[in-house]
């Protein structure tokens, strides 16, 4: 009953006048090879591709800003957050098999082998740490079956509270909790928790199909840091994605779909033109703060429904996705 309501609310042509003209901006992270509780990976992420093209117009990052007419298919535009290297050995290939263009935005962090984004080890540390607890800061960090969620859970707030944000993190990450390598085979580091390459990075860039974006260097919240530390951010990994891709960097995603007023100055000052959120946090400033839905789950009528109704939902101010 739930599938059947799901698939009316956004089959019909005639219900395509009553959703927003604009176009709708879908929110994608990691693709992997492997299935996964909560990932999305090859095979989902491939019917999601069939799907997007069959029943809505899937628009390149030049298009975003050209309205459709009431009657006319909806258009989307596809992103990715973080850069993991499932998205160019996973995704890229699925998205050029059906000509689809997207827009990645990369952090820069991760493109050096052995290191890893904050949220990324942590998901690891979850998923894969084999014994029963570590010791971290004279505190015994309790892995057992019934305990390791709420474990990583506190880990990660105390993380977040180190200052400064995010060095301090890293730093602590990197020399006083286990090593990744210690327990993760080299297989599914690759497959999961690595970022691209900078060769990835390059290639994805040369291909028309793909526009590629900054996303900061270290994925930070980006209110947590000081100004200066979030310019640096912004900054560093715009002249990193501009080494790769040898064009300007003028589109930025925001971490975790974070920032405030001082990180809109920011990437003004830095002729950031287009910024990638989740949801506008403030008033004005429309392109540096343009909505997209997250896609998180499989069934491809949750997803059509959210290509219908996202945007008039958001516009409501009804959380979508």
């Amino acid at each position: 009953m739930k599938n059947a309501a799901l698939r009316a609310s956004w089959r019909f042509p005639l219900i395509r006048t009553l959703s927003s003209r604009r176009p709708v901006i879908l929110l994608y992270h990691d693709t992997p090879a492997a299935a996964f509780p909560t990932s999305l990976d090859r095979g989902v992420f491939e019917r999601h591709v069939r799907f997007l093209t069959e029943h809505f117009d899937v628009i390149s990052a030049s298009d975003r800003r050209r309205s459709r007419r009431g009657i006319d298919r909806i258009q989307v535009l596809v992103t990715f957050d973080d850069g993991f290297r499932n998205n160019a050995e996973v995704a890229v290939p699925i998205l050029r098999k059906y000509r689809v263009p997207a827009v990645f935005f990369v952090c820069s962090r991760h493109a050096t082998p052995g290191r890893y984004l904050w949220f990324s080890y942590l998901r690891a540390l979850e998923r894969h740490f084999p014994g029963n607890g570590f010791t971290f800061r004279r505190e015994f960090m309790d892995m057992t079956s019934t305990q390791r969620g709420a474990t990583v859970a506190r880990l990660r707030e105390h993380l977040l509270n180190l200052q400064p944000h995010p060095s301090a993190m890293y730093t602590a990450i990197e020399n006083e909790l286990p090593r990744l390598e210690d327990f993760v085979s080299p297989g599914e580091l690759e497959d999961r928790y690595a970022g691209m390459t900078e060769e990835q990075v390059q290639a994805i860039a040369a291909d028309p199909l793909f526009d590629v974006g900054g996303h900061t260097a270290d994925h930070p919240f980006l209110t947590r840091c000081t100004p200066d530390e979030a310019t640096s951010q912004i900054e560093t990994n715009r002249r990193w994605v501009e080494r790769q891709t040898s064009r300007a960097c003028r589109a930025i995603a925001y971490p975790s779909g974070d920032y405030d007023g001082q990180v809109l100055d920011s990437c003004e000052r830095l002729g950031v033109s287009e910024g990638y959120a989740v949801a506008a946090r403030l008033r004005g400033r429309r392109e540096l703060q343009l909505p997209r839905i997250g896609i998180y789950a499989a069934g491809l009528d949750v997803l059509g429904f959210k290509v219908q109704w996202g945007n008039a939902l958001r516009a409501l101010g009804l959380r979508v996705g």
